[in-house]
């Protein structure tokens, strides 16, 4: 009985599904290495300008993760879903998302060529990922006050920002905290963020759990995208505590009700 009950729960394919994810993350690592030590050091020959070389090896993070992402779909790891992607690829955006599981911003990157991200501070000295996040620009999340300003700066040259308003993982079962760093970028570009909402059912990579605690079934990731123009027309645009406690807050109103539909 016990027997029965362990093979209809794992019918799935869960153990070639746990190979094939222990396969992808040992490719993401070696991927981090390639990038790093052979793909990322001639761009500094060929391409001497500073700001070329940031979007040359963005395009290069943005197909690599999308090979990355064709490969876990491809071997059955999880199926997925963009609602209106082709919004991501448009210029100067501001795209926040939830953040319900640990390749997020592996999925957006894989879809916005010239993407900046706010990154954990850790990444820079991380030796899979140092190369990546160091030659493409991206932005380290120690100091709220430079984030701010280099992203706000990134806005302006028609560069799309991603971030996660949360800062961490959501923790399922448990309400959104959001930051106000997602706020004040949206008031001080004077950009309508656009709102990405993440489904993920079951989840998959959640906070606190381990890459090879796989779900029994095959888990689905949706992606849908929202224009949210009339976010910054209630309040007042400056920076102030006020305006940006309001704007959070209705960031937090849109996502608790997207992610409970």
């Amino acid at each position: 009985m016990l027997t029965r009950f362990i093979s209809t729960k794992r019918s799935d394919y869960y153990w070639l599904r746990l190979l094939a994810t222990a396969t992808a993350f040992s490719l993401f690592g070696l991927g981090g290495l390639i990038l790093r030590f052979i793909l990322f050091p001639p761009l500094r020959i060929i391409y001497p300008d500073a700001e070329v070389r940031k979007r040359k090896a963005r395009l290069i993070i943005h197909y690599a993760f999308r090979l990355f992402i064709g490969f876990m779909h491809k071997t059955g790891i999880y199926t997925y879903h963009f609602c209106d992607e082709n919004k991501l690829r448009e210029p100067g955006r501001l795209i926040l998302a939830n953040h319900p599981s640990l390749i997020d911003v592996v999925f957006l990157i894989s879809r916005i060529p010239n993407a900046n991200c706010i990154v954990k501070a850790s990444l820079f000295q991380n030796p899979f990922m140092r190369g990546a996040v160091m030659t493409a620009g991206y932005i380290p999340n120690d100091d709220p006050e430079r984030i701010i300003k280099l992203a706000s700066k990134s806005l302006g040259r028609g560069e799309s920002v991603v971030l996660f308003p949360e800062g961490t993982r959501s923790i399922p079962g448990k309400p959104f905290r959001f930051q106000r760093g997602a706020a004040y970028m949206a008031l001080r570009s004077d950009t309508n963020p656009t709102l990405v909402t993440i489904r993920c059912n079951p989840p998959m990579l959640m906070k606190n759990i381990p890459w090879y605690s796989i779900p029994l079934s095959r888990p689905h990731f949706e992606f849908d995208i929202t224009e949210s123009r009339g976010l910054l027309k209630t309040v007042e645009k400056n920076e102030s505590p006020l305006s940006a406690r309001h704007v959070t807050q209705k960031l937090k109103e849109f996502y608790t009700e997207e992610c409970a539909a």
